[in-house]
């Protein structure tokens, strides 16, 4: 939480954030995300997150499996692949495998 209020009062270019959600109550994230949208507007952020619903702000998505870059687009090619990798954790679910 420290570290979002100082994203925003430095107002960078970049913001990356780090499972930012994470490990919090459910009121609590649904008000960190509403901040993370905020922080996020007009502004290039690099999100690494586990959960696929914090993707759906991103434009661009990269799968890493054992520290390697297995997939990369726009994430709206991506799931429109049927055959991707992220169509396919979405299909399934399968959030852990972000992990």
């Amino acid at each position: 939480m420290l570290a979002l209020a100082r994203a925003f009062l430095r107002d960078p270019g970049l913001v990356i954030l780090d499972d930012a959600s994470s490990r919090l109550d459910p009121a609590t994230e649904r008000r960190v995300e509403r901040a993370i949208d905020a922080l996020l507007a007009d502004r290039t952020g690099l999100v690494i997150a586990r959960r696929l619903e914090t993707l759906e702000r991103c434009d661009e998505v990269a799968i890493l499996e054992q520290g390697r870059v297995v997939e990369r687009g726009p994430r709206g090619a991506l799931v429109a692949d049927g055959s991707s990798r992220f169509a396919q954790l979405l299909r399934t679910g399968l959030q852990e495998m972000l992990g």
